[in-house]
């Protein structure tokens, strides 16, 4: 019975440690238009990581565009260096993720920049 209780006890404590572990990176969905029209959202894979550093490639939606592209992360920082999009035109949509350009992550909340710097908006990490 010990021996149940401690491999119960060890699955547990690996699945926080594992699940805590995963959610602290850019890897994952953001937003809430994955499954929903007209609401943006990004999807980040990761593709390499070395030293530390990640590199991956993306997809997702500005709530009109597909958006499609890559994305690293370097000594911290999010940035978004090759991102294409579709271009068509939504009347009354407010497509501000495709200017997207870098990005930071605090929590579950990735922010997003323009190539300016400024806030333009932000995506809760889907669970």
């Amino acid at each position: 019975m010990k021996r149940v209780l401690a491999l119960a006890g060890s699955l547990a404590l690996a699945f926080i440690l594992s699940s805590c572990g995963a959610a602290t990176g850019p890897v994952g969905t953001w937003g809430n238009g994955y499954n929903t029209d007209k609401q943006p959202y990004l999807e980040l894979a990761l593709g390499a990581e070395q030293n530390g550093d990640q590199a991956g490639y993306l997809k997702g939606s500005d709530g009109c565009n597909r958006l499609s592209g890559q994305w690293m992360m370097a000594a911290g920082e999010l940035t978004f260096p090759q991102l294409g999009k579709t271009q068509v035109t939504c009347d009354g949509l407010d497509s501000w993720l495709s200017a997207a350009a870098s990005g930071s992550i605090s929590g579950n909340v990735l922010t997003v920049k323009d190539a300016q710097g400024k806030t333009i908006g932000t995506l809760e990490r889907r669970s």
